[in-house]
């Protein structure tokens, strides 16, 4: 046996010893653990009424109907009387509101639960594709469906359901709780979240701590482990558009040059395709995983447990599954192609814009340079366009709100494994930075590889059981943080 297999026998001997046995979890016997007896036909029934109004966001406000945003506003009021009766109510940017539930105790800092109640549309083209109108907020098949029902409404009435199962027994917390509903969070929050936070600042309000939505209880997250995995997240990834343009002579397409406009911003696309930016793993992902791998198989733990040995393995396993590719860099999504206007004519100018989510380790500066450089044609114009932020900071996973936020999950929901993650998508809570650094993304929402595609798609839908989960778990996220922490 020469030296470079003697090196190699004791590395695998190292790796073999530092794989345990593996666990395992029945997911059919994970539940919720129910504490609170909840009037479950009533608030069923309440969340789908709140469904059919139509608080549609557009980019474009004046094609904004707000009409249902005043309806649902007096249904809340109506339907949650306890909840209105115990908090003083403020209307910012016309349409966002914002709770205080007064607390006894002034030496404690405030916290803040919030959420948004718009929603994205639903375009007539697919509406026939819903097995039940996407308005219609249908109980039926054990689950509520409608646009909002996973993202958001389910999330900030659970919470209007926890306030008012409290306040009819007169629960009074030592901490103040704020509780914001916002209405433009799909179209970027800046009339809602972005005048709350700035209202609360103008206050001298420093918050404890904020949860927002977020993350879901997630199970499969990979392939061969069931067990649910509980992400919170403590990062939200940052959002730069960017824009390619290019423009060459036009003419009839009966003597195309050999690259039209269209071929020369197809290439570049393509090598940004063929090439994505650099993934990262180390940092969050290590803790977002960690408590997974003693219920992966064997091969797996090989990998996990020697990161020295097999990052490079793990990095292109993960890179093939959306979900955890997302996590571990930065994404380009390709969103909108223009150019041309009639099937003989050669298009002089052309268009692309590209939605790059900014991983932690990245920034925009580094977004655009990678661009520059991929596509490799100085004729082509880059632009970044308005609304760009770079990603957020990483909240402390060993401060006290966390170790409280975590404790209720672990209450909430047996046998659930927690852990730190990334938010990949954009959430109200990046307004929230200059009050508090203790800011969370979670909704307790049980999802699948099958729920992925009905956020913002087709078929959205809540389970009830799962939704009475959420309730219990704002019930008791409130009692545990309503007094000191430390």
């Amino acid at each position: 046996m020469n030296l470079y297999h003697q090196c190699v026998f004791i590395a695998f001997s190292l790796v073999v010893f530092a794989c345990g046995p593996t666990q395992s979890i029945n997911p059919q016997q994970d539940q919720t653990t129910s504490l609170y007896e909840i009037d479950e036909e009533n608030a069923v029934h309440r969340l789908s009424r709140g469904i059919k109004h139509q608080t549609v966001s557009l980019e474009d406000t004046a094609e904004i109907n707000f009409e249902p945003y005043e309806e649902f506003i007096s249904f809340l009021e109506e339907n949650y009387p306890n909840f209105h009766q115990k908090t003083e109510r403020k209307r910012i940017g016309e349409f966002s509101l914002l709770f205080k539930w007064e607390g006894s105790n002034p030496n404690l800092q405030p916290a803040l639960l919030m959420g948004h109640y718009d929603v994205v549309p639903s375009s007539a083209d697919t509406d026939s594709l819903w097995s039940y109108a996407p308005f219609g907020g249908e109980i039926r098949e054990g689950f509520v469906w409608g646009r909002g029902a996973l993202d958001d409404k389910s999330g900030i009435m659970s919470i209007l359901e926890a306030v008012e199962y409290l306040s009819e027994r007169d629960f009074q917390p030592e901490r103040t709780f704020y509780i914001a509903l916002h209405h433009d969070e799909e179209v970027g929050g800046v009339q809602g979240a972005q005048q709350v936070a700035a209202y609360l600042e103008e206050e001298g309000v420093e918050l404890k701590f904020l949860v927002d939505e977020g993350l879901p209880i997630a199970e499969e997250i990979l392939e061969g482990v069931e067990v649910p995995l509980a992400m919170i997240g403590v990062a939200e990834k940052g959002s730069v558009n960017i824009e390619l343009t290019y423009r060459q002579d036009g003419g009839h397409s009966s003597m195309p040059p050999r690259s039209t406009v269209i071929g020369t911003l197809s290439r570049a696309v393509n090598r940004i395709e063929r090439r994505p930016m650099k993934a990262h793993y180390s940092g969050l992902i290590l803790e977002t995983l960690e408590p997974l791998i003693p219920y992966m198989s064997f091969t797996q733990r090989l990998a996990f447990n020697n990161t020295w040995l097999f990052r490079g393995l793990i990095k292109r396993k993960l890179s093939r599954n959306i979900a955890t590719n997302a996590a571990l860099r930065t994404t380009a999504a390709k969103t909108i192609f223009e150019a041309g206007f009639k099937e003989n004519v050669l298009p002089i100018e052309g268009r692309v814009i590209i939605n790059f989510r900014v991983h932690p380790n990245d920034t925009i500066e580094d977004v655009r340079r990678y661009v520059r450089n991929r596509i490799d044609n100085e004729d082509i114009n880059i632009r970044v366009l308005e609304r760009a932020r770079n990603p957020s900071p990483v909240s402390n996973t060993h401060a006290a709100p966390y170790q409280m936020l975590k404790r209720t999950i672990e209450e909430s929901f047996d046998q659930a494994l927690i852990s730190p993650s990334l938010f990949v998508a954009a959430s109200d809570s990046r307004h929230f930075h200059n009050l508090t650094s203790n800011i969370y993304r979670f909704r307790p929402i049980r999802a699948t590889h099958d729920d992925r595609p009905r956020v913002h798609g087709i078929d959205e839908r809540i389970s009830i059981d799962n939704y009475m989960e959420m309730i219990q778990f704002q019930i008791r996220l409130i009692k545990n943080s309503a007094g000191k922490m430390e």
